[in-house]
């Protein structure tokens, strides 16, 4: 038996590990060079693509070399209270000072939309944490795109080759994805003081009323 908004929410507001919102975190837009960048620098170059998506009001889905299975595009997100995005972003920030050349997947720059409107109006579903070969034999052709591979290679005790992205507990719109900025409830996400002083510069006013609020990842580790 399903429950009413006004449950949903209560459930939501009294749980500090659930969300009802889901984010799509960016990055600079693509053959931007980052490699001298540091990473406010490069948070800066993701709020000018933060800025182009409000302005064409369209997220482009990752193809298979971002790591989407099958033939299909998809929008990705990560269904994580904010305490938590923060800490996956702060872990991509250290992965990428241990090593400069990895490719860089989301920086602390993005948006947030409730999770009933990417739902029922973008279709957008929990991604399925399976083997992918696995996950293939049970699922259409026309669903790969919602497969995570997941594995946990056993070798000998405590050594493991492990494949595990379920700390981003992810969501995916099949295809790329049209917003509206005056509909959506978009909640802009913004890295430190600095970035959001940067996107308010940048930001053409008309954006401005009808974003949903604006929150600044790094104050909610203080």
């Amino acid at each position: 038996m399903g429950i009413n908004f006004e449950d949903w929410s209560t459930r939501i507001s009294s749980r500090s590990d659930l969300t009802g919102r889901l984010t799509h975190l960016t990055k600079p837009i693509d053959g931007v060079d980052i490699k001298e960048k540091t990473f406010d620098q490069i948070n800066e170059l993701a709020v000018d693509n933060l800025i182009k998506i409000l302005t064409e009001q369209k997220l482009i889905g990752s193809s298979r070399k971002g790591f989407i299975v099958g033939n299909n595009k998809a929008v990705c997100f990560q269904e994580t209270p904010l305490y938590g995005l923060i800490q996956n972003v702060e872990h991509e920030k250290a992965r990428r000072l241990r090593n400069p050349t990895e490719k860089l997947r989301y920086c602390g720059v993005g948006l947030s939309f409730i999770k009933p409107i990417v739902y029922h109006k973008y279709n957008g579903r929990p991604v399925i944490y399976e083997k992918t070969e696995e996950a293939k034999r049970f699922l259409p052709q026309e669903q790969w795109w919602r497969i995570v591979d997941i594995e946990y290679g056993f070798n000998e005790p405590w050594s493991w080759n492990i494949t595990d992205w379920t700390h981003e507990r992810e969501w995916r719109v099949k295809g790329d994805m049209s917003i509206d900025i005056e509909t959506d409830y978009i909640h802009i996400i913004l890295y430190n003081p600095n970035t959001v002083k940067y996107f308010l510069e940048k930001c053409p006013p008309k954006f401005i009323p009808h974003l949903n609020g604006i929150t600044t990842l790094t104050s909610i580790l203080m």
